[in-house]
Formats: structure tokens, sequence, C-alpha cells
């Protein structure tokens, strides 16, 4: 297993880390869990509608997997110019966020790449369970296969959690496998909140009691979860070369840290880079130096990915 630990050094580049844990994480703990309160979150992608798009790209609303998604292209192309996609699937705890609040990383991974994104809108809480949500990712990938020979798919943290799934059914039903796997801070244990050897304590932004709370919602309807509850669990033929990107010593890190491990003892490609002084999922909620770092690291990746899928045996595509 390859793991890169980025420092940062100085008082200026560890402000951001500071206030969200003093202001942020409390807010966090104090939030209450029912749903009349998870249905106010809506605006938090209402909100950012009016944000601006990344630069040189062209954003479209369309339909996939009956759900609302937006299409990110570079400018000057149509999604239809390239044999390779990325299913992009957001974070928010499956209670927030949504295609607009992801607007700036999926528009650089597009801008960067060259290749055309798809953000999907899948259902989340109070409406709908993970079960539901794992059926929207799915359905989208199934109908990417179709229009594209290649699919990457990419997610941050609860999205890195329905990237496995996707991952997962793609196995299970020979369906072939995503050209590569990139996860920001990706949930990969739907029950992590209730393992007694995790903890939050380090974590500037996830408080995992809150976690714990929101996790027997979990299982609500009205599409039924099936398979694995652990991404680490999916059999590690089933996944494509991964690339995992955290923030040292978040609540989620050691997962992401055994998977990998898991991953690269298989004889898969697996590669974690850890950034200290860093928040979760940090690539899709703020730019900054280190998430165009991210950025370029998750292009490179994914090229190397699409490379050897080239020049490699065709066997390499299937599931």
């Amino acid at each position: 297993m390859v793991v890169t630990l980025h420092p940062k050094s100085g008082l200026k580049a560890r402000l951001p880390f500071l206030f969200v844990l003093l202001f942020v994480k409390p807010l966090l703990i104090l939030f209450p869990i029912l749903d009349a309160g998870l249905r106010q979150l809506k605006w938090l992608d209402q909100g950012a509608q009016r944000g601006p798009d990344a630069p040189g790209i062209q954003r479209t609303r369309i339909a996939l997997a009956d759900r609302p998604t937006d299409l990110m292209v570079p400018a000057g192309t149509q999604a239809s110019d390239s044999d390779t996609a990325i299913l992009y699937l957001h974070g928010g705890a499956f209670i927030a966020c949504g295609p607009a609040t992801h607007r700036k990383i999926t528009g650089l991974l597009a801008r960067q790449l060259q290749i055309p994104v798809y953000v999907l809108d899948y259902r989340q809480l109070p409406v709908a369970g993970v079960g539901t949500s794992v059926a929207d990712a799915v359905q989208a990938y199934r109908e990417l296969l179709q229009d594209y020979t290649r699919v990457v798919i990419v997610g941050d943290s609860a999205g890195g959690y329905l990237s496995g799934k996707v991952i997962e059914h793609a196995h299970a039903h020979g369906l072939p496998k995503p050209v590569a796997y990139v996860g920001y801070s990706p949930l990969l244990d739907l029950d992590l909140a209730s393992n007694p050897a995790s903890t939050s304590r380090h974590d500037a932004y996830l408080p995992k009691g809150k976690l714990a709370k929101l996790a027997p919602k979990f299982d609500r309807g009205p599409v039924e979860f099936t398979g694995e509850r652990r991404v680490i669990s999916v059999p590690v033929e089933a996944f494509p070369p991964t690339l995992l990107i955290t923030a040292q010593d978040e609540f989620l890190e050691p997962d992401a840290l055994e998977l990998a491990d898991k991953l690269t003892t298989a004889g898969v490609v697996a590669k974690v880079h850890s950034y200290s002084w860093q928040l979760h999922a940090f690539p899709a909620i703020a730019v900054s130096r280190d998430t165009a770092e991210a950025v370029v690291l998750s292009a490179d990746f994914v090229r190397e990915a699409l490379s050897a899928v080239e020049h490699g045996p065709a066997t390499e595509q299937a599931g």
C-alpha cells in the first residue's frame, strides 16, 4: 500500500481546521436529527444554485436514472465526443448537499480530464434510506454503460460509500467494473458509528455521536438495502484501481487505510494521500491549494488507469 502524507506548517495553514473544530463541529453536535430538521437541509443545495460554475465548463441539467443530474462538459465539447465519463456521487451524510454544492470539484475534474462528469441528485433522507440512494446510483451507472465504453466512479464521504456499492453491484451482476475509483474521505462502513473502536475525537468536522443518532434512519425504504454494509467486505476482485484522499486522523481514515491495504495485498492498485490539518472531504467542500493538488492527483490517477485498460488485456475491463 502506498500512503503519501502531505504535511502542512504554519498557523495560517491551520486556521480553517481550528475554526471548524471550535465553531462548526459543536453546531453539528447540537443539530437535531429529526425529519423536520433534515428537510431544512435542502436549502444547502438550493442556495448553492446561485453559485458560479468552474471556468471553462458548460453545465446542463438532464435526467439520469430518472433523477435530476448535472452534466458538466468542458467548453467547446459534447458529451458524445468522449468514450469515457465520470459518475460523481456527492457526499452529505445521506441527508444534505447535491449537484449544486459540488459544482466546483466536478467542474474542476471535467476540465482537468476533458471528459463529461455526471453529478447525480440521488434520493436521500428523510424521504428515502440508503438502499434507495444505492439503487439510484446503480441505475445511473447502468445507464452510463449504455453510452460509454469506460466509466470512472468518484465520490466523497457518503458518495464514496455509494461508489463502493456500485462496484459491488457491477461485480455481482457481471457488469464491466469502473475503470477507476476515486474516493475523497469515503465512508466505507455504514455502521461505523456503532463500532466501539472508532473515534472522531481527532476529526475537526464529523461527530461520531451524531452519526450514531442518524444511523437508524439509514434502513428506511422504499428500496431495501442489500449486500455488504462494509465496502471493505466487498470482494477485492470487484475493485478497479483505487485512489483514496483523506484528511489525516479524520474519523473515516482508518477504514480507507484498511481498504487500501487489503487491495494492495491482493494485487489491486491502491493509493492513499493523507493531508494533515485538513477537513473531511476537503476537495469537495472548499477551493484551496490542497484541493487543486487533489484534483491533479485524481486526474493523473485516472489517466494511468485509462492507459492501463487501453494497453492491457481486454479482460481487464470485465467485472
